[in-house]
C-alpha cells in the first residue's frame, strides 16, 4: 500500500446498495477507503476510486476530465452502464456531454435558469409548503416523504415550468413513474415498462407544451428557456425537452431525498431540531450541514482524457474515476469529528453539488427549497419525532435517498 494507489479496494467493502452494510452506514466504509491510499482500484467495477477531500475536489475542478461514456475504454465502469445512460438513439442530456455541446447548453439554459428567477419563486414556495402541512394536519402519523419530501420539488418545478394547476396530478405521477427506473440498474422489467410508457406520455405532454410556448408565450422556465439566446445561437425543441427531463429527474430526486436525509438527522438528533426551532436564523447553516453530513449524490464520475497522472496515480485513455462525495465531506483532513451531525459547525466545506464547470445548475433551487421547508416543517410540527421504523433506503448506485420516512406528530 502506498500513498498513490493499493492494487484493490480493502478486504470486505462493498461500495453497492446491495450492500445491507452499506445501506445502513456508507460513510463509516468510505472512510476506509479514504484512508487505504489517496487513489485505489476497484476491480468490481474497473474504476480508480478518490475519496480525499483535496483529491476529490481537485478532480471536480479539471477542466481537461470528461464525463461522455462513449469515450470510456472497454474496461471501464463507464463502459458498463454506457447503453442505459444514454439509450440507443438519442443524445446524452447535458449531464453526460463534453465541451462544446455542454459549455453551449449550459450557457442557454443558465440564462433562464437564473437565480434571480428563482428567488422570485420565494413565497409561492413557501404557500406550497404549507398546503402540503395542511392535507396532514390533524393526523397523528403520517410518511414525510409521501406526504411532503416527493411532491414538494415536484410542485416547484412544475410551477416553474408553467404546467397547467388541472394536469399536476398527472405530471407528477408521469414524474414519479419515468425516473423510478432512470438510474437505477436493479430495477424490475414491470418498474422498467411503467418508467417506459410514462415517459412517453411526458414527452408528448411536453412537445405540446413548448409548441403552445412558441404560439402564445408566457412567464415562465419553459418560455425562459425557449427565447434564450447567445450569439444568435438558441435552444431547439428537442434540447428544450431535453432539459425539462433532466430538471426533473436530477432535480426532484436530489431534492426529495435532500430533505428526507436532512429531517431524518435531525430527527435522530432532537437537540439539533429544537437548536434550530430555537436559532431559525441557522437554517442557511444547517443546510449546509445537512448536504455535508449525508447529501443526496455520494459518488460522482469522470473519464481520463489521454495518458496521465491524476492524484500521484498513472492512468490510462479512457480509464472511469469514481469521486467519493460522502467519503470526501468526511475526510477529519477537513473537518473535526466529521461524523458529529452540528447545525452550528463553523466554515462548512462540501462537494454535495459537485464541481468545477459541472457545478449543480440547481443548487440555488434546492438550498432555498431545503431552507424553507425544513423551516415550515419544524414550524407546523413543533412535537414532531420518528416512528418506530426500519429505515429502508433506495437501491440506487451513487445516490443515497429514503423510500419512507414514519414521524409522529
Amino acid at each position: 500500500m502506498t500513498e498513490t494507489a493499493t492494487n484493490e479496494v480493502p478486504l470486505g467493502i462493498q461500495l453497492t446498495p446491495l450492500n445491507p452494510e452499506y445501506q445502513r452506514d456508507p460513510f463509516s466504509l468510505l472512510d476506509r477507503v479514504r484512508e487505504a491510499g489517496r487513489v485505489i482500484w476497484d476491480e468490481q467495477f474497473g474504476r480508480w476510486l478518490v475519496a480525499r477531500f483535496e483529491d476529490v475536489h481537485a478532480i471536480l475542478n479539471d477542466r481537461d476530465l470528461l464525463v461522455d461514456p462513449r469515450k470510456a475504454n472497454e474496461k471501464s465502469f463507464n463502459a458498463m452502464f454506457r447503453q442505459r445512460l444514454l439509450g440507443e438513439d438519442r443524445e446524452p442530456s447535458m449531464l453526460f456531454q463534453d465541451p462544446p455541446a455542454h459549455t453551449r447548453l449550459r450557457g442557454l439554459v443558465s440564462k433562464a435558469f437564473t437565480p434571480r428567477a428563482i428567488e422570485r419563486m420565494r413565497p409561492r414556495i413557501e404557500e406550497i409548503a404549507h398546503e402540503l402541512c395542511d392535507r396532514v394536519e390533524g393526523q397523528e402519523r403520517f410518511d414525510l416523504m409521501a406526504a411532503f419530501c416527493q411532491p414538494y420539488p415536484t410542485i416547484v418545478i412544475a410551477e416553474m415550468l408553467g404546467v397547467d394547476p388541472k394536469d399536476q396530478a398527472n405530471f407528477k405521477r408521469w414524474t414519479d413513474d419515468s425516473v423510478a427506473a432512470g438510474f437505477d440498474p436493479f430495477a424490475s422489467e414491470e418498474v422498467r415498462q411503467r418508467a417506459m410508457r410514462a415517459g412517453e406520455e411526458l414527452q408528448a405532454y411536453l412537445r405540446r407544451v413548448i409548441a403552445e410556448r412558441r404560439a402564445e408565450p408566457r412567464d415562465d422556465l419553459i418560455t425562459a428557456m425557449l427565447r434564450a439566446e447567445e450569439n444568435g445561437d438558441f435552444l431547439n425543441d428537442e434540447e428544450v425537452l431535453s432539459m425539462i427531463g433532466l430538471l426533473l429527474a436530477a432535480g426532484n430526486v436530489t431534492t426529495t431525498d435532500l430533505l428526507g436525509n436532512g429531517m431524518k438527522n435531525l430527527l435522530q438528533h432532537p437537540d439539533q431540531a429544537q437548536l434550530l426551532r430555537e436559532r431559525p436564523e441557522l437554517i442557511e447553516n444547517a443546510v449546509e450541514e445537512m448536504l455535508r453530513y449525508e447529501g443526496p449524490v455520494t459518488f460522482s464520475g469522470r473519464i481520463v482524457p489521454d495518458d496521465r497522472v491524476i492524484a500521484g496515480c498513472p492512468m490510462q485513455k479512457g480509464d472511469s474515476i469514481t469521486v467519493a462525495l460522502g467519503g470526501a465531506n468526511y475526510d477529519p483532513r477537513l473537518h473535526k469529528d466529521p461524523h458529529k451531525f452540528d447545525v452550528t459547525r463553523e466554515d462548512i466545506d462540501h462537494v454535495a453539488f459537485g464541481g468545477g464547470r459541472r457545478y449543480c445548475l440547481g443548487a440555488p433551487l434546492a438550498r432555498l427549497e431545503a431552507q424553507i421547508g425544513v423551516r415550515v416543517l419544524l414550524e407546523r410540527f413543533p412535537k414532531m419525532r420518528l416512528a418506530q421504523q426500519e429505515l429502508k433506503w433506495k437501491r440506487v448506485p451513487g445516490f443515497r435517498g429514503l423510500e419512507e420516512l414514519w414521524v409522529e406528530v
